[in-house]
């Protein structure tokens, strides 16, 4: 028998996680994400100010950018395998920080119509980055604590990009030009350079992790394993909610996407400068953020299905409830406005719920794959088309109204329900149906 050293490591105990490795990776997102919301958000308020853009030209912009976000993220499994996440991802930014500067040019001379184009191309790469991203959080860690490091990771995007729209008004009402676009490349730049020192820091810690991976096993054995077990009834609930948000999610991005390039020309809107407009304009958001805070620190909505039907339901009556009184030429400003507040509010809410359950029901059920985190990605691609798409047709059909859209968006959201409520529907005969479950314990994958 070889000797065994006195100082051999507890095995009965997996290796903790490099908290300095979801630093990094948190700072990345933090500011990719300022970067990502003014280019989707925040995008629809700059060209209504600077170029005097109205709902169709907004809506056909969110179109492509939501054309080109799909086939970014469909992308990502591929990038990420022939070059890896980390060298992907520096290759991603370096590209998004050179386009961002040629876009803060083209803002300055005047050139709209290529500074769109330049803005959807930087969307595609945009969009590849972020599964990337998730897949990397997913991994850092044992599965046990899987829902703490997603909800972290939501609150982390939800909280900077709301930030970064409700002051992004001030940026356009009194900064040059090229600055609006500077910070997004600023944000590009600085996640490279985040995601540069992460790769370092673990360059540096490899030799000590190899050795302790050689002397314990843990390598081997760990790699084979599960990261957690669930009996059947449990796995059965977690298919079921992640077809339930998979369905909604893209309903979710039909209306964060209708309502971005709505917004600045609502008739409420329209009567405030640009630094009070996007503070208005950004409630929902903060809303969202409360409800990444909400799920990221509880479990309750894990087996709780019927929450996605609910959250999708109140999402549509919610976004009716933001876009009517911002219409409505007969209201007050200050009925209209808190009208506008309290469904934006609502409408964040449950947007935050619908996101959360997307996301960390794919990454549990997928070990946190950049494959599936592309697929969630995609979704948001789809409804990001979707819904500017309807708005874009009816502002062609019926310009300068936004009835004819609402309506259109509202019934496209509608048969997302619809949608659900089959799945829920058939999945519950299925049940009813099938003989009790036996209390062996299964594997997650």
């Amino acid at each position: 028998m070889s000797k065994i050293p006195a100082t051999t490591p507890d095995t009965s105990r997996p290796i903790p996680p490099d908290q300095s490795n979801l630093f990094w990776l948190y700072s990345a997102e933090a500011v990719n994400s300022i970067a990502a919301t003014l280019l989707t958000v925040g995008l629809p308020f700059y060209m209504s100010h600077r170029f005097g853009w109205g709902a169709r030209e907004n809506f056909v912009v969110a179109a492509l950018q939501g054309i080109f976000y799909m086939i970014g993220a469909l992308s990502a499994q591929n990038i990420s395998h022939r070059w890896a996440r980390g060298k992907s991802l520096l290759a991603l930014y370096a590209c998004m920080t050179t386009i961002a500067c040629a876009v803060g040019i083209s803002a300055t001379m005047a050139w709209a119509h290529i500074m769109v184009m330049l803005v959807v191309v930087e969307t595609s790469f945009m969009a590849a980055s972020w599964p990337m991203l998730e897949s990397l959080v997913s991994e850092s860690g044992d599965a046990s604590r899987l829902s703490k490091r997603l909800g972290f990771y939501n609150i982390v995007w939800a909280v900077t990009g709301s930030i970064a729209v409700a002051s992004c008004g001030a940026i356009i009402q009194h900064a040059p030009a090229w600055s609006f676009f500077g910070i997004v490349a600023a944000g590009h730049f600085l996640a490279g350079i985040f995601i540069f020192r992460r790769a370092s820091h673990e360059m540096s810690l490899s030799r000590d992790a190899t050795l302790s991976v050689s002397a314990t096993g843990l390598g081997n054995e760990n790699a084979g394993q599960p990261a957690s077990m669930l009996d059947e009834a449990d796995a059965r609930q977690h298919r079921l909610a992640l077809w339930l948000s998979r369905i909604a999610l893209p309903s979710t991005y039909v209306i964060v996407y209708s309502l971005a390039p709505a917004l600045p020309s609502l008739h409420a809107i329209r009567q405030l400068p640009p630094t009070v407009a996007t503070i208005v304009g950004s409630i929902w958001l903060m809303s969202r953020a409360i409800a990444f805070i909400i799920t990221a620190n509880t479990t309750f909505w894990h087996k709780r299905t019927s929450l996605m039907f609910a959250a999708s339901i109140t999402m549509l009556l919610a976004f009716i409830g933001t876009i009517v009184p911002g219409t409505l030429t007969h209201l007050g400003l200050s009925a209209a406005l808190a009208g506008m507040a309290f469904a934006q509010i609502v409408l964040g809410l449950s947007l935050g719920t619908i996101y959360s359950a997307s996301l960390y029901f794919g990454m549990a059920v997928s070990d946190g794959s950049t494959e599936h985190g592309g697929y969630h990605e995609a979704l948001i691609g789809l409804g990001q088309i979707l819904g500017p798409l309807v708005g874009a047709v009816m502002q062609w059909i019926r310009p300068g109204e936004l009835w004819p859209a609402l309506m259109g968006i509202s019934g496209v959201v509608s048969l997302s329900i619809v949608f659900q409520s089959i799945v829920g529907v058939r999945n519950a005969r299925v049940r009813l149906h099938t003989p009790k479950a036996s209390p062996e314990k299964i594997m997650r994958h």
